[in-house]
């Protein structure tokens, strides 16, 4: 398989990070549904290096690199260009176990978002969940920071599409949103993401997200329940965020959203002082210029790996003052330019046999009907 050269420097490593992974969740379903779409799920399972049973338990857990490639496999064997949307299409909140009962149960949609958020990391560890408030807008969405993880558009899809059903859970049928934002390349056909979130996406964007006025966040939960809300975060308790340094990298990924690379904007992200903050990196044998090297490298490759957008944009995204130091900066990190590397990506997708999620797919959004996960 064609490969970037891959030598960063020293200072990107900020040591060893846990291998992110997925709850199973709604994903058990996932099996059905590519039976149903007329693939072999047990060799789909096999291509993705999963056991036939990997799915079986709603609570077991994955590797997240692996459900992204057996995402990508799936629409392959199965020719559904748009297998992530039907996988997304089964999500509940229900789905999503003890953290799901407590979100649906927040008073307001605002305060079932920010928990979701907040416990997030237990039902997925390969990305970041986020909300953006400003102007009057709120942005609900996803961005993908850890490094090595291809193949993942299918998935990303899944999560808009998941995030579409939640927000209408909370808010009710009437809520709609304003623009959707999709982290990779645009399809050759568009049509089934207008039919699942009523909106024509923009692709080869900074990350997955759903834009809504902001005046929802307000909504009332309907139906909410204050005791089952309190008895679900009585149960989360002993889970606690996490990692440590998962978290410090989510808070790099979050302050970097917002515009931001300090080290005073983590600490303050993370609640805690700056100097606390740096004792505790250094316990862990890295520094947070480190961590922020290393998150700044895993976004711009999956930038450069999974979509087509501007380098400036790029550089941008990760708090560069211009596209020149940021272009020297990967040089440094990854031994090639950003150009090479998009370039030897788009190779290696070739050469791994990915499918092209732009090829159209002869059937309907609707003619399959997802079976809904136990």
């Amino acid at each position: 398989m064609l490969q970037p050269h891959l030598v960063p420097h020293k200072s990107a490593h900020p040591g060893p990070v846990n291998i992110p992974t997925q709850r199973v969740g709604a994903f058990s379903g996932l099996p059905t549904l590519i039976a149903q779409l007329g693939a072999h799920p047990p060799s789909t399972l096999a291509s993705a290096g999963l056991a036939p049973d990997a799915l079986d338990d709603p609570e077991g857990r994955v590797p997240f690199a692996a459900l992204c490639r057996l995402l990508e496999s799936a629409a392959g064997k199965a020719s559904c260009a748009h297998i992530g949307l039907l996988a997304g299409k089964m999500w509940r909140l229900a789905d999503l176990g003890i953290v799901g009962e407590m979100v649906a149960n927040c008073p307001t949609v605002g305060e079932a978002l920010e928990a979701l958020i907040v416990h997030e990391h237990l039902n997925s560890s390969g990305g970041l969940g986020f909300l953006l408030e400003r102007g009057g807008i709120v942005d609900a969405g996803y961005a993908i920071y850890h490094a090595g993880l291809t193949h993942t558009d299918q998935y990303c899809d899944a999560i808009l599409a998941g995030t579409f059903n939640f927000l209408r859970e909370l808010a009710g049928p009437a809520w709609l949103p304003a623009e959707i934002f999709v982290s990779h390349s645009r399809p050759r056909d568009v049509a089934p993401y207008r039919r699942l979130l009523k909106v024509q996406p923009r692709f080869d964007a900074e990350f997955c997200a759903i834009r809504f006025d902001a005046r929802w966040l307000t909504h009332t939960v309907e139906n909410s329940d204050p005791v089952r809300r309190q008895a679900a975060l009585a149960r989360l308790e002993p889970a606690g965020r996490g990692d440590f340094l998962d978290h410090v990298m989510r808070a790099v990924r979050t302050v970097l959203l917002h515009g931001k690379h300090s080290g005073d904007d983590v600490a303050y992200t993370l609640s805690i002082h700056r100097r606390t903050l740096n004792r505790r990196l250094k316990a862990h044998g890295t520094t947070f210029q480190r961590v922020l090297d290393q998150v700044r490298f895993d976004v711009a490759r999956h930038l450069l790996s999974n979509s087509d957008i501007a380098l400036d944009d790029v550089a941008a995204t990760l708090g560069y003052a211009g596209v020149s130091p940021f272009m020297r900066t990967f040089r440094r990190w990854a031994g090639t330019t950003p150009g090479q590397w998009r370039r030897a990506a788009a190779l290696n997708r070739i050469a791994d046999g990915a499918f092209a999620t732009n090829s159209r797919d002869p059937r309907g959004f609707d003619d399959i009907e997802p079976p809904r996960a136990a």
